[in-house]
C-alpha cells in the first residue's frame, strides 16, 4: 500500500504518461489513499483520459456527509482538461440544500476554476442568503467574481453597505471573511468603484481586513493608491499590513517581488465559520 502510494506520486512528479491506464485504474482502488494519490497524479498529470472515470467515481460518492476524498475529486475535476464535462451533475448536488456546505463550497469553487456561467442563479442564491453557511457564501461570492457577473455586483455592494451598518453587531470573523470576499470578488471583476471601499476597509479595525484591502489595491494596480499603501507601510501597528504595503507599492510601480508562500483567500475554508 505504502509502496503504490510512492509510485503513484513519482510517476505524477516525472509526468510519465505511458503509465495513465494504471493510474486511472487505482482511482477505484480498494484503499482510500491509493485512490486519492491517483487522483491526485492524474490531476498534476493533467490526464484528459482520466476525466470521465473520475467523474463516474464522484457520482457514486455521498454528498451529505462531509469528506475530504470528496472535496479532492471535485477539484480535480475542475483541473482535469475537459472538466467542465462534470458542470451539469455537480449543478444539481449544489442546488440540493441537504448535501453537506463543504461539499457544496467545493463545487461553488469548482465552477469558479471551469467557469461554468450556468450556475450564476444558483450561486446568487446562496451568496446572499443569510442563512447560509459564511464559507459557502464566501465561495459563491468568490465564483461570482470569477464570472463577472454583473448581476451580483449590485448586491455585492449592498452587502458591503450593510456589513457597515450593522458592524460590531456580527459575529466579528464571520463579517471579516463576508467582508473580504465581497470585496476580492468586486476586485476579480476588475470593477474599478471598488477602490472607495477598498479605501475605507484599508483603515478597518481589524488587521485581516486593512491586509486583504491593500493586498487588493497591489492587484488593481491603481496609482491612487500609493498614498495611502506608503502611509500604512511606515504607519499601520501590523508588521503583516506593512509588508503587504510595501509589497502593493512595488507592484503599482511595476517592481518585481520575490514569490513568497501566501495563503489565498479561496483556500481557508476550515477557520471561517460555518
Amino acid at each position: 500500500m505504502g509502496m503504490k502510494i510512492i509510485l503513484l506520486r513519482t510517476v505524477g512528479d516525472l509526468d510519465l504518461k505511458e503509465n495513465k491506464d494504471t493510474i486511472i485504474s487505482l482511482f477505484e482502488d480498494s484503499n482510500e489513499d491509493v485512490a486519492k494519490q491517483a487522483v491526485t497524479s492524474a490531476k498534476k498529470m493533467k490526464l484528459a483520459e482520466a476525466t470521465n472515470p473520475l467523474l463516474e467515481k464522484v457520482k457514486k460518492e455521498d454528498f451529505t456527509k462531509n469528506s475530504n476524498s470528496l472535496s479532492l475529486y471535485i477539484s480535480a475535476l475542475g483541473e482535469l482538461p475537459d472538466g467542465k464535462v462534470a458542470a451539469s451533475f455537480l449543478e444539481t448536488k449544489f442546488r440540493e440544500k441537504f448535501n453537506n456546505a463543504d461539499m457544496r463550497g467545493q463545487i461553488a469553487l469548482y465552477f469558479g476554476a471551469v467557469l461554468y456561467a450556468e450556475a450564476e442563479s444558483a450561486l446568487m442564491e446562496v451568496a446572499f442568503d443569510e442563512i447560509q453557511p459564511t464559507t459557502l457564501r464566501c465561495y459563491s461570492m468568490n465564483t461570482l467574481g470569477k464570472l463577472k457577473s454583473e448581476t451580483a455586483k449590485p448586491k455585492l455592494y449592498e452587502l458591503l453597505d450593510s456589513l457597515k451598518k450593522t458592524a460590531g453587531k456580527l459575529d466579528a470573523k464571520k463579517a471579516q471573511s463576508l467582508k473580504i470576499y465581497a470585496i476580492g470578488a468586486l476586485v476579480t471583476m476588475g470593477d474599478k468603484e471598488v477602490f472607495q471601499e477598498l479605501n475605507e476597509f484599508a483603515r478597518d479595525d481589524d488587521s485581516m481586513v486593512r491586509l486583504r484591502a491593500i493586498e487588493f489595491m497591489g492587484s488593481l494596480k491603481d496609482p491612487k493608491a500609493l498614498e495611502l499603501l506608503e502611509y500604512k507601510r511606515d504607519r499601520d501597528p501590523s508588521p503583516k499590513v506593512q509588508k503587504a504595503a510595501k509589497k502593493a507599492i512595488d507592484q503599482i510601480n511595476g517592481k518585481e517581488t520575490a514569490p513568497e508562500e501566501e495563503k489565498s483567500t479561496e483556500e481557508k475554508p476550515e477557520e471561517e465559520p460555518k
